[in-house]
């Protein structure tokens, strides 16, 4: 991977927010920007399978991509002709699809921008899937919307009366008569570029949908709908986002629980993951799982490597604690891997060189008190001791069920 390429997934997640004009960045991103990121793009993450499901679509044509997204035509021509093969010509045997975003950035005049454009418009467009209802969608007219808050906005635009949006949500009557006469509204792309829709009409109906139901992510009391409260925001400045629950109910839902004897609906058993024969009911959003594609090289060279998540929304410690790895390596034997949780409690996860091959799947049972903060920075630390063989984190997961302290 170029170093233009490394980049990719990282510049995302600054440069929307410096979008203006309900479209994406047109310039490449100073090398101060790029040299401050350190996160890998890395093939089969969200955002790099929506970038190419994107670019092989025979929808997505030269005019969608010279005005559309909108890249530099040199660009769009190029990525066009890549897809059309050796003849040059759209529809025969010698087609090609994009299975890399090395092959996409190999393309001429495709580099960091260009690649952030595609990502910007894919995210927009709703082509990233698997996103997490906090994750960034973009920002359109200079206006930041994440998941949550892009789907109250589109079902505001999509469901609410003329009247009701004039009225309730203040959009002047320009913006109104585009948004009505536009529906159905799929995304954010969009919605931000109809006529008389600017920053202005965006910010209302952001505002306009602020309290946000169970289960969307939150800042605090007042964003959440009435009756539910902001649970789970991180002490560690790690996200700004807890999630909107409802009132506290009791934590043991019916009481025990085993694989065989499950909980009430609305709730899960915790200690079953961990092993355990018989579980106690929790309520469902106690439980939560956090991905992080990591694409973290592990070199020989390089004897500890860190890469971290954050995590929000749960209750106040934890009780299960499992990780999963996507982890592949010539010699993941001499491997020794650790847990750190929020407050810097560290779990020995696997002392390769004592017990081997380390398993995708791993319950923590040891070093993490089940008193400490739950929500906050993990960081999963990957140690080489003895300098033997490479490969790479591909992805890693943590799962967690929580309970009050």
């Amino acid at each position: 991977m170029t170093s233009r390429l490394s980049l990719f997934l990282s510049i995302s997640t600054v440069l929307p927010v410096l979008v203006s004009c309900g479209a994406p960045p047109s310039t490449e991103p100073s090398p101060a920007v790029l040299m401050s990121q350190t996160q890998a793009l890395a093939d089969g993450t969200p955002a790099t399978t929506g970038v190419l499901a994107f670019l092989n679509d025979r929808s997505t044509t030269l005019a969608v991509l010279d005005t559309e997204v909108p890249l530099d035509v040199r660009a769009a021509q190029g990525l066009i002709a890549w897809r059309a093969g050796p003849d040059g010509v759209e529809n025969t045997a010698d087609d090609r699809r994009f299975v890399s975003i090395a092959q996409v950035d190999a393309v001429p005049y495709v580099g960091p921008a260009a690649l952030a454009d595609l990502e910007w418009y894919a995210r927009g467009t709703g082509r990233v899937t698997e996103l997490p209802v906090d994750a960034l969608v973009g920002s359109f007219d200079g206006v930041p919307f994440n998941v949550a808050e892009a789907r109250r906005a589109l079902e505001a635009a999509n469901t609410r009366s003329g009247s009701n949006l004039a009225t309730d949500f203040g959009l002047a009557p320009a913006a109104v008569q585009s948004i009505l006469a536009a529906r159905p509204i799929f995304h954010m792309v969009e919605l931000s570029r109809l006529a008389h829709v600017d920053s202005a009409a965006l910010n209302l109906l952001k505002t306009g949908t602020r309290a946000a139901p169970a289960g969307d992510p939150c800042t605090d009391q007042s964003t959440c709908q009435a009756g539910l409260v902001c649970e789970g925001r991180p002490n560690d400045n790690s996200s700004p986002y807890g999630r909107c629950v409802g009132a506290p109910p009791p934590q043991t839902g019916n009481g025990t629980c085993s694989v065989f004897v499950p909980c009430d609906a609305g709730y899960v058993c915790a200690g079953v993951p961990s092993g355990l024969s018989e579980g106690w009911c929790r309520p469902a959003w106690m439980a939560g799982t956090f991905t992080h594609y990591a694409d973290v090289t592990l070199s020989s060279t390089s004897p500890l490597v860190e890469t971290s998540q954050p995590v929000v929304g749960l209750a106040t410690v934890p009780e299960d604690i499992i990780v999963e790895l996507d982890l592949a390596h010539t010699a993941p034997h001499r491997l020794v891997l650790t847990l750190v949780d929020p407050g810097g409690d560290t779990a020995l996860l696997w002392d390769g060189p004592n017990e081997g091959t380390p398993p995708s799947r791993i319950s923590v049972t040891r070093g993490i008190s089940r008193d400490a903060s739950v929500n906050g920075r993990w960081r999963l630390r990957i140690a080489n001791p003895a300098g033997v063989g490479s490969g790479t984190l591909r992805a890693w997961k943590l799962s967690l069920t929580s309970r009050y302290d």
